[in-house]
């Protein structure tokens, strides 16, 4: 008789998407996301930004109110919390101020993962909320690093995933979003100001663009539609084992 090898159950974890901006997280990582909801983790996304310059027609609180209301569809879609950091755009710089702010984010959703934008992408909300998530991350475990809330005890495991266009990197780990794709397309179909500010500034459908890099990615890893991640390998970050679905 051949006896059937014991299947180790998934411990639920707590996972951050954290993106400089409102659909920066829809774009690049909702399919993995929908699939740590799937399994049973607790999902939080958080944007640094308000996106109140991305419209060439409305003012910049009218779009920020706009894309708010996006976000909070988008994630109430998922079933992930949502945490709004409030800056402007373009106001993302390294300094003690946002090393607060991100180290209380961190320290709010205490994740044992997290995931965020590559270390080279464009502008410099992206890079800096690479930068200070890394650092942040660090900071959130210290208990005499003074922020507005208490050290957490762990530090998690950091994931970038990967840039639009996706020069420059070439994913390590693969995830297999064949069957959670609908959702990743229905989030970014939330942020419908975004559709429109692609069309008009670069001539992009970003719903087309996420099918296109996700069956790239799935060629390579050998399903049909897959999102790209790069462990971030920092002593302390990069953790044991595969935790990504």
């Amino acid at each position: 008789m051949t006896r059937k090898k014991a299947v180790k159950a998934h411990s639920p974890l707590r996972v951050l998407a954290l993106g400089a901006h409102p659909d920066d997280v829809e774009l690049c990582c909702a399919g993995t996301l929908a699939r740590c909801i799937e399994r049973g983790d607790q999902v939080t996304i958080a944007f640094a930004c308000k996106g109140d310059t991305a419209s060439m027609d409305l003012p910049g609180e009218k779009i920020a109110r706009i894309r708010s209301r996006e976000a909070r569809n988008s994630a109430r879609l998922l079933g992930a919390e949502l945490i709004e950091m409030g800056l402007l755009d373009y106001h993302v710089d390294v300094n003690l101020e946002t090393k607060k702010l991100f180290t209380d984010v961190i320290r709010q959703a205490a994740p044992d993962v997290i995931v965020t934008h590559f270390h080279t992408e464009y502008g410099s909300d992206h890079n800096n909320t690479f930068i200070l998530v890394r650092d942040a991350a660090l900071a959130a475990t210290v208990g005499n690093f003074r922020a507005s809330r208490p050290a957490v005890s762990r530090s998690p495991m950091i994931y970038m995933w990967e840039p639009l266009g996706g020069l420059g990197f070439q994913p390590e780990i693969y995830v297999d979003i064949t069957n959670t794709f609908a959702t990743k397309a229905r989030m970014l179909n939330c942020h419908r100001s975004q559709r429109e500010w692609f069309r008009r500034k670069g001539g992009v459908d970003f719903l087309k663009y996420i099918e296109v890099a996700a069956r790239f990615r799935g060629y390579q890893a050998g399903v049909t539609l897959a999102e790209g991640f790069i462990a971030l390998k920092n002593w302390a970050n990069i953790g044991t084992g595969q935790v990504l679905p």
